[in-house]
């Protein structure tokens, strides 16, 4: 074989060599890219899943706080109607004249006098002492009566250590203002529970 040929084989190697690395250059080079389009692809994926979740959970939220939100406002809606029932039963009972309250006057009194010890003084309105008087004069006539009370329905009943009794319609009321505040709401908000 002559030494041109040699040159030629050699060259021709060297040529297939280099096709070779050029194509395994490029088999790999495509290789790396369809690894990076599937990373990409899962990567992008991962994130419109992260955001599907977070976009739920922030839908999630705010609906959740625009409940509560209704929840507040409704039950503030009925506080304020519950509230202004306990307003008007007490303007109808300070409407009232001292008459319509003897019954009451009567227990309150009696009340005072069986719970409270030693010198009791009742306390009520100039309105109301009369009544007052005429009551204590029948249950006890050592109850002491003095009329310096204002604006309230009742009495207050106080002995001479410093036990008091509020009796009035009004202490009553707040007394009972919880289980009143539940039967209120029943009626007045019966259909919607």
């Amino acid at each position: 074989m002559s030494v041109e040929n040699i040159i030629k084989k050699i060259d021709a190697d060297v040529e297939r060599k280099i096709k070779s690395i050029r194509q395994r250059q490029k088999e790999m080079a495509k290789e790396i890219r369809d690894e990076i389009e599937a990373e990409k692809g899962s990567r992008m994926e991962e994130i419109r899943k992260r955001e599907a979740r977070e976009i739920k959970v922030m839908t999630n939220r705010i609906i959740s706080q625009a409940k509560l939100d209704k929840r507040k406002k409704v039950l503030k809606v009925r506080e304020e109607e519950i509230d202004r029932v306990f307003e008007q039963a007490l303007k109808k009972v300070r409407e009232l004249g001292p008459e319509e309250h003897k019954d009451y006057l009567r227990q309150a009194i009696g009340k005072a006098s069986s719970l409270l010890e030693g010198n009791v003084t009742i306390h009520c309105t100039k309105e109301n002492e009369r009544i007052v008087k005429e009551f204590t004069g029948k249950i006890d006539p050592k109850l002491n009566v003095k009329a310096d009370l204002s604006d309230v329905t009742g009495i207050k009943g106080e002995s001479d250590d410093g036990t008091s009794l509020d009796m009035t319609i009004e202490a009553n009321i707040q007394r009972m203002k919880k289980d009143l505040r539940k039967e209120i709401s029943e009626i007045l908000f019966a259909e919607e529970t």
